[in-house]
């Protein structure tokens, strides 16, 4: 197995192969070998969290890497010494050391064999009931934090395991001490707003379930202004979050690639990003060409493509002459803005297309041809559906249940045509995302929605029992 040097895993980026093996010397003195098995999270140039093996043992390794790599094991050092003071579980810090060559550090942890973090229950959940009992767990040890004065400055329910019945906390590195007392009420709050703030909206029901649940462990009595306060403070949190959420969607990350030249501007889902996608983000147009073309319009053409192992679909936003190439230049393009609403869509819980990539061609800050990519979605679209159905019953409920949802977060699609909602096995799903706009002014919205509902009601004036029912469905989205 070849042993690497901390200047290796520096140079590696995000290209790290496992396994390999770390040659550390310990506090003791003692020299020993960390044999790297699975990647837990990474941080390129930084941090590297992983299962490994030393002396036949499972341990959880966090090793940090850079020139602030001893800054960074102090605060996690801190971090675990603040919450076992609070009486809270957390793994064992079994030993610290450092790499052979003197430029990183290591700190080795109990690997807990069957843990499960809450955030993977939250994820199989099945029924509220579930969702609800994760939440109410992390309340309770959140509130014993508070209570010591100790705040998780990225909380989240990965940060809480399960293991046994037990509930464990991890991620020292986050973990501070606001004060010697307990935590105020504006403090706490502020912090339990962000906690909640990472889930859809539709979830903020279940928070005067679970919150009587902190306030027991405070000792506070409960108090209705209380959570309504709660609330405003997880609205707030949640904007501030999604600004950071999209702004993630344009730029290189651990979820993305990302590359601006003079000549373009591509991003792509790390995941999806390899030789083939790299050939078709460098000549989409030949793939365009080879595909099968669904639409062929003046404005966009839209093609579904094969690739080795999937398919997907290209929509290019065409230049249609040299007036419409100069009113464009200075604009987003219409890929920019799909891709955007796209992730709007996504952080909000509404489904949409599934991007891939998006490609833009520059000249300097002028826009040029764009392209926007997606995952391929099987199924007919709404029209087609509901004029072959002869008696649509769950389908009609979950098309104007997206509707609500839209309403909900004061989106605006730009152009409700039936034709615009694909109706997948898993549900319906919005497209044509590039006149979509998310409206805060309420009448500006009321205004902008009304258009749109107006604009889906059209699409079955011919289908006088199936524009009855919608028409019931969507009564209180009418202004």
């Amino acid at each position: 197995m070849s042993i690497i040097s901390s200047e290796m895993l520096v140079k590696a980026h995000r290209d790290i192969q496992l396994p390999f093996d770390l040659r550390i010397k310990r506090g003791d003195g003692q020299i020993v070998e960390v044999h790297f098995i699975k990647l837990l999270r990474l941080l390129p140039g930084k941090r590297v969290v992983a299962l490994a093996r030393c002396n036949n043992q499972h341990i959880l390794v966090k090793t940090f890497i850079g020139r602030s790599a001893n800054r960074y094991a102090a605060k996690e050092r801190a971090g675990v010494k603040f919450i076992i003071s609070a009486g809270i579980r957390t793994p064992a810090l079994l030993w610290q050391g450092e790499l052979m060559d003197g430029f990183g550090q290591i700190l080795a942890f109990e690997y807990l064999e069957q843990s499960v973090c809450l955030q993977d229950r939250w994820d199989s959940a099945v029924e509220d009931d579930e969702r609800v009992d994760v939440l109410a767990r992390a309340m309770i040890t959140i509130a014993k934090l508070h209570n010591q004065g100790i705040v998780q400055s990225d909380i989240h329910l990965g940060n809480f395991l399960m293991s046994q019945g037990r509930i464990y906390t991890i991620d020292g590195g986050g973990v501070v001490r606001k004060t010697d007392s307990s935590l105020a009420e504006p403090e706490s709050l502020e912090n339990l707003s962000w906690f909640f703030a990472q889930y859809f909206s539709k979830y903020d029901e279940f928070v005067q379930v679970v919150f009587p649940a902190y306030e027991a462990v405070r000792g506070w009595a409960a108090d209705p202004d209380r959570v309504i306060d709660l609330h405003g403070k997880i609205n707030s949190s949640r904007q501030i979050r999604k600004k950071a959420y999209l702004n993630k969607a344009f730029r290189d990350c651990t979820r993305f690639t990302c590359e601006t030249s003079f000549s373009q501007f591509m991003v792509c889902e790390r995941s999806e990003f390899n030789e083939e996608m790299a050939n078709l983000l460098a000549d989409p147009d030949k793939f365009i060409s080879a595909g099968e073309i669904l639409k062929d319009g003046n404005s966009a053409t839209v093609a579904l493509v094969e690739l080795a192992n999937r398919s997907l679909v290209i929509k290019r936003y065409n230049i249609k002459n040299k007036l419409h190439a100069v009113t464009r230049a200075f604009q987003k393009s219409r890929a920019w803005k799909s891709w955007f609403n796209a992730f709007n869509l996504e952080f909000l819980g509404i489904p949409s297309l599934k991007p891939v990539a998006m490609l833009e061609h520059r000249l300097g800050p002028l826009r040029n041809k764009a392209y926007f990519i997606t995952e391929y979605i099987k199924g007919p679209d709404a029209l087609a559906l509901f004029r072959g159905l002869k008696k649509p019953d769950g389908e009609l409920e979950a098309l104007a249940q997206l509707l609500r949802n839209l309403s909900a977060s004061r989106i605006s699609h730009g152009d409700l045509k039936a034709t615009n909602f694909l109706m997948a096995e898993d549900g319906p799903v919005i497209i044509d995302l590039d006149a979509m706009r998310e409206i805060q002014d309420k009448d500006s919205f009321d205004k902008a929605f009304n258009s749109d509902l107006t604009r889906f009601m059209k699409n079955w004036e011919d289908q006088p029992e199936l524009e009855s029912q919608f028409k019931g469905l969507l009564s209180k989205l009418s202004s």
